[in-house]
């Protein structure tokens, strides 16, 4: 009896130490190993880190790994899981998605490679230097043909509404370039910042009472809330323009913007030249795609008894209505 009771705890033992070995086993043979910091769930920055994602795993498969956290758009948040990424040693790379992200990832990470994406102006923040270990792409549009296209479709604008993020540095770089653009061709232009997704309905139902047309920056909070801005804006029968191409689809007039997904594409590019290849950060210029479609809601459109004048026809892709 004693020999039975002997037997099994050995074997319990055996199966105890198996199991353990099992656990400490390292899950996946990935060779390089990124971690993805992204400032907020919302379509266009998803579509960043998709992209991102999908082109590095069509060249490495299954040689590459990934560890994903979002920080919900609190800023502590991202500072906080940045220093959890930096504290591990055993991540190759780093992917900062919009300007949070990045700021928090290159406070913290000095030697291993940062790539961004989504990021306005990323020599504005200073993490663009000659020795510097941040590459990538910006997302900044094209502001003055932003604004042929807003001018070709309300020929009778004159004076826009600028509705942004007060603490987002990207927003308020852009905002201050369209502004210039406006004012040079004669267009009054106001101020509607908001400092959180609280204050967004308020401030955008004093910016459509105060102007003819309505123009948002990239911007995460726009991004988070553009269902509340664009049935606001289409509430005041007025034109909401924007910087991100898949708010559009939203109800957002038209953009002329930003492709997120092509953006994050060619980062997960640059990320390969330099985590794989061996090329240094600051050998490798921040990128700027550009994108020569204009994006039209064809819904919005037609309840603003707007046209589309005949020199945009070439570029324009009608999105679905809804």
């Amino acid at each position: 009896m004693n020999k039975i009771v002997l037997m099994s705890i050995l074997g319990v033992a055996l199966v105890g130490i198996f199991v353990i070995k099992r656990m400490q086993k390292p899950a996946g043979n990935a060779r390089y190993t990124i971690g993805i910091l992204q400032t907020a769930s919302h379509p266009a920055l998803d579509a960043a880190r998709e992209g991102f994602m999908q082109e590095l795993q069509s060249t490495l498969g299954n040689e590459v790994a990934f560890v994903i956290q979002n920080a919900q758009g609190s800023v502590s948040q991202a500072h906080s899981i940045a220093q959890q990424f930096h504290a591990n040693k055993k991540m190759n790379g780093f992917f900062a998605i919009a300007t949070p992200a990045a700021q928090a990832m290159s406070a913290v990470e000095k030697e291993r490679p940062i790539i961004i994406s989504a990021v306005t102006d990323p020599h504005a923040l200073g993490i663009i230097h000659p020795t510097t270990n941040v590459c990538g792409t910006k997302d900044m549009i094209d502001v003055k043909a932003e604004i042929d296209m807003l001018l070709h479709l309300v020929p009778h604008a004159h004076h826009v509404g600028l509705v942004y993020t007060s603490g987002e540095v990207n927003s308020r770089v852009l905002s201050k370039l369209m502004r210039k653009e406006l004012e040079a061709r004669g267009i009054v232009v106001s101020d509607f910042a908001f400092g959180s997704e609280a204050d967004v309905h308020a401030m955008v139902e004093l910016a459509c009472r105060k102007a003819d047309v309505i123009l948002a920056p990239t911007d995460n909070t726009v991004a988070s809330t553009i269902a509340v801005i664009a049935a606001t804006a289409l509430k005041h029968k007025k034109p909401l323009f924007v910087s991100d191409n898949m708010l559009v689809k939203s109800g957002a007039l038209a953009a002329r913007g930003v492709d997120y997904k092509t953006g994050g594409k060619r980062a997960a590019q640059i990320a390969h030249e330099v985590i794989v290849e061996g090329k240094k950060p600051f050998e490798v210029p921040v990128e700027q795609p550009t994108c020569e479609q204009i994006f039209i809601n064809q819904t919005t459109l037609e309840a603003l008894g707007l046209t589309i004048p005949p020199e945009l026809h070439n570029q324009v892709v009608l999105e679905e209505k809804r």
